[in-house]
């Protein structure tokens, strides 16, 4: 059930989540899931943060609409986030495949339900990088974002698709790119992103783990400074690594970052996050 060593393949890495996706199928379970990350996430000193869910992933497994399910990761997630005093934005995902459309299209009606709910930051597209999705689908992130102010953020390049992160930036108008390795091995892609100002999501112990980054190569996050891309050291799957931020931190330093590199990360994390006001 823990990942503390490098996995032949993504899929490897992810075997866990076919037993940890049943636990949140009983409310008081997605409760107490919550009060576990947050105070998780408190003991690591951290102030806000952004939650990637799947709705619509939840509302199949608890039989409810998707409506419901966002309510209740809604009224969850803050209950525990007032607990410890923290600022919590949530990241509607979408899963690449043949019904990537309709899932967003039903995602953003459950959201226009509630009533627009201010918590709700970003829209994310996640999922196996070669599974194809509608040609639509675009151009529907583009409308959401425009629409209700969302911020964009594309798993992109994890699984060494270097075209990947060009579309998501090209196509989908992303403000973020989760992992984004591959990036790395162009140059020009780079520049791009520098240009263009797009945060990469670094998430150092899971880009080992999953053998995004091969244990011979170096971590792109040198690459990624040398060509003045921003990033931000997020931590990624925590709960299989029993490790938390500061561990990806430390790692992120074991990788060639400097103290100050670190010291920089808090006021970047603001400056590229989707939550509003922080200060």
């Amino acid at each position: 059930m823990l990942r503390h060593t490098p996995c032949q393949s993504l899929a490897s890495y992810l075997t866990p989540w076919q037993v940890l996706r049943l636990f949140p199928k009983k409310r008081e379970n997605l409760d107490r899931l919550s009060l576990a990350v947050v105070s998780s996430l408190a003991q690591n000193n951290v102030r806000f943060v952004e939650l990637r869910s799947s709705v619509l992933y939840l509302a199949a497994l608890q039989n409810c609409s998707p409506a419901q399910a966002l309510e209740r990761l809604l009224e969850s997630s803050r209950t525990a986030s007032d607990r410890f005093g923290m600022r919590l934005g949530l990241v509607l995902t979408v899963t690449r495949g043949d019904y990537s459309s309709v899932g967003l299209s039903t995602l953003l009606q459950a959201y226009q339900d509630l009533g627009e709910p201010d918590d709700v930051v970003g829209l994310d597209l996640a999922g196996d990088e070669e599974i194809a999705y509608p040609a639509e689908l675009p151009s529907l992130f583009r409308k959401a974002k425009d629409r209700f102010g969302f911020g964009i953020t594309i798993h992109a390049g994890e699984t060494g698709r270097v075209e990947n992160v060009r579309s998501a930036v090209e196509l989908f108008g992303a403000d973020r790119i989760g992992h984004g390795t591959a990036a790395s091995k162009d140059p020009h892609l780079l520049d791009l992103l520098a240009r263009q100002d797009i945060c990469i999501e670094v998430c150092p112990i899971s880009n080992r783990l999953t053998g995004a980054v091969p244990v011979d190569e170096a971590h792109p996050l040198l690459e990624f400074r040398r060509h003045q891309v921003p990033f931000v050291i997020c931590s990624d799957n925590p709960a299989i690594h029993q490790r938390g931020l500061a561990d990806d931190h430390a790692t992120a330093m074991t990788e060639g970052l400097s103290a100050n590199d670190i010291s920089e990360q808090f006021d970047i994390a603001k400056r590229y996050s989707f939550i509003e006001g922080l200060n």
